[in-house]
């Protein structure tokens, strides 16, 4: 839900008013300046900066639940961010995973003639970020037991965390070179987990068959996984939970056959709904950094390099102040918004390291949290924005700018209907689960409002 809902019937009114041109020049023809009523021109409006850093951002994947028109399923494309990365503009980042485990099938009946085999999870990778030359070595995440459920009615932030056994019941290790691809990740990787646990899933089946009768049973006896990097990892590692490459399997046999069963990280109650449930705890240590001395949350703060930053995984939003703008239609009587733009240039990259391919334009209220909206249809709040600006590649390499359309909310700023006017700028959709840890870093003097506007001719 975005702020232009509530405003639509302003918006249709100015319409009226509206030229939409590209060119400068062209803007205004239609208002006929040659007889002395309105004059087209452009300004370039510099927009200062200054970072916060937001305290609740969500993580739990329940937020991601819709409805898949092709499977005619309720799904969630979720991710787990396991490991680790640091670099000078904002510091060391680390995720870790925690999910539930359900059940492929119910009704898993072993008879008492069939015996333990093995324990195999496979993940299924399709994300990596990192900076390239701390990429060497082998990397390894370790997979640990939960202590604790992951409760179905809480909602879970990247600062939750769910206590787990010290002890990991394996790991897996792999390297860049073990990849399909770089440029299009999506690589299945397989670890043994320990005997231990496989022989209490098969001895569970063989002694109670309520267990395996549905998902919440199961769920009684077993709270799941947590995936933890090993330390000095510095590389995030995406995992599709809900891929079809992504399962637990315990393979046993009798005298007769080799079978297995499968676990899986999709979950459904008994009337089949998704209960699917895990989430990603992820930290920020910004010792060292220009941004270390932001004081508090959604407490501001500038830096003195020149740079603004934005990571949503972390709750680091970059502020735009819009004052320059509104003391610039100060200065003028009588003014129509043809067009406007916010232009943010981006500091050249790294190749594992690149920015996010859009960034929201939040709205913020005085004490610079977001601005919500509740959607009657599942109860959930939605961060209001003003657009979306995607990021456009530039002519060299792993360097651009965000440019976006603003138009909409320059008019409404400008008719003073706006009670809300501040902006912050972070990740898409950070009102829901956080499935990227990617980093912006922008030029702060070169962000500005390119605005095409009418004016009555003196």
């Amino acid at each position: 839900m975005t702020l232009w809902v509530r405003k639509i019937g302003l918006i249709l009114g100015l319409a009226i008013f509206i030229i939409s041109c590209e060119e400068p020049g062209e803007i205004g023809l239609e208002l006929n300046p040659e007889n002395g009523v309105f004059v087209a021109k452009y300004n370039e409006i510099s927009l200062s900066t200054s970072i916060i850093q937001y305290e609740d951002i969500i993580s739990d994947i329940s937020t991601r639940i819709e409805f898949d028109r092709q499977t005619r399923r309720l799904i969630t494309r979720g991710r787990f961010l396991v490991g680790s990365y640091s670099t000078l503009d904002f510091g060391k980042i680390q995720s870790k995973s925690f999910s539930s485990l359900y059940l492929s099938a119910a009704r898993f009946r072993p008879n008492d003639d069939f015996v333990f085999d093995s324990l195999v999870l496979k993940i299924n990778v399709n994300y990596l970020y990192g900076e390239k030359s701390k990429l060497t070595g082998n990397k390894r995440i370790f997979v640990h037991e939960l202590k604790e459920e992951i409760k179905l009615d809480s909602l879970y932030l990247t600062k939750n965390s769910t206590p787990y056994n010290s002890e990991p019941l394996g790991d897996f290790n792999f390297n860049l070179s073990s990849f399909d691809s770089l440029s299009i990740v999506d690589t299945v990787f397989s670890a043994k987990l320990s005997d231990e646990l496989g022989i209490r899933f098969l001895d569970q089946a063989k002694a109670d068959t309520l267990t395996y009768n549905d998902n919440i049973e199961f769920r009684k006896f077993f709270n799941g996984f947590a995936f933890v990097p090993e330390e000095g990892n510095e590389l995030i590692t995406g995992v599709y939970a809900e891929s079809q490459s992504t399962f637990l399997r315990l393979y046993i046999h009798d005298l007769k056959d080799t079978t297995f069963f499968d676990f899986i990280f999709d979950g459904r109650d008994n009337e089949g709904e998704n209960i699917t449930r895990y989430y990603n705890n992820i930290t920020l240590d910004k010792s060292g950094t220009p941004i270390e001395g932001i004081p508090d949350f959604h407490t501001e703060f500038e830096t003195d390099n020149g740079l603004s930053y934005s990571q949503g995984s972390t709750g680091i939003l970059t502020k735009l102040n819009i004052g320059t703008y509104l003391d610039f239609i100060d200065t003028i009587k009588h003014l129509v918004i043809n067009k406007a733009e916010i232009v943010m240039p981006i500091q050249k990259y790294d190749d594992f390291l690149s920015p996010s391919t859009s960034l929201d334009l939040y709205i913020a209220d005085e004490n610079n949290k977001f601005v919500g909206q509740v959607d009657s249809t599942d109860n959930t709040t939605i961060f209001e924005t003003v657009g979306r600006i995607p990021f456009i590649r530039g002519a060299s390499e792993n360097e651009g700018k965000y440019i976006g359309d603003i138009t909409n909310y320059i008019q409404l700023l400008t008719s003073g209907t706006l009670s809300d006017i501040n902006l912050l700028v972070g990740q898409s959709n950070l009102w829901n689960s956080i499935i990227t840890v990617n980093q912006t870093v922008t030029v702060k003097d070169d962000i500005q409002i390119n605005l095409y506007y009418s004016t009555l001719q003196e």
